[in-house]
């Protein structure tokens, strides 16, 4: 099949959106963020992408650390202002309610399901970005997505979770079925013999 090419444009899809908290003046902020990444299992790394003067990137830099918390898309319209408005001009703790994690100055957002408590590793600045990569103290998951199995807990399948994702086309999405199991679906590739 030929390719067009279409220019110098990151097109990974889906993107996760997620809403960074971090103290900033003295009160929880949120910013929406989709330049979010997993950088690693073991150790546990996270990365994000912050405009360098963003009202949430001040915060981040002074603490060292933020909280990655995972809206339902039951909070689209909040997400979405969220990411419309500076927490130099609103007071958006003043809409939700915070709560206190295991590292100070690190607000979590209650109404999500997921939240990461992360501490800053590396950081720097690629043009107007602020790149952090943060290494996760803790994750938080609301009990109702929780259970056990063989002893350990059991986080609830995706589409329970109903996260928002997003992609270059300016649309959200939510999540779709489930197609297969990672490390299984290998077993079903065909194998040739050299």
């Amino acid at each position: 099949m030929p390719k067009r090419s279409i220019g110098a444009i990151p097109y990974l899809y889906p993107v996760p959106i997620v809403l960074v908290g971090a103290t900033v003046e003295g009160r929880p902020n949120y910013a929406t963020v989709g330049d979010c990444a997993i950088m690693g299992i073991r150790p546990p790394l996270v990365a994000i992408s912050l405009g360098e003067t963003a009202f949430t990137t001040r915060g981040i830099c002074k603490v060292g650390s933020f909280s990655v918390n995972v809206p339902t898309t039951e909070m689209l319209s909040l997400v979405d202002y969220f990411g419309t408005v500076s927490g130099k001009d609103v007071d958006k703790s003043a809409l939700v309610e915070s709560i206190p994690g295991k590292i100070p100055d690190v607000p979590l957002l209650a109404v999500c399901p997921v939240n990461l408590e992360c501490r800053v590793m590396e950081e720097c600045t690629v043009e107007h970005r602020h790149v952090f990569v943060a290494e996760v103290v803790e994750a938080h998951v609301d009990e109702e997505y929780v259970s056990e199995a063989a002893g350990r807990p059991r986080i609830a399948p995706l589409p329970e979770l109903d996260p928002i994702l997003y992609a270059l086309d300016n649309t959200y999405y939510s999540v779709g079925k489930p197609i297969g199991t990672g490390y299984r679906e290998a077993e079903r590739f065909p194998r040739r013999r050299p």
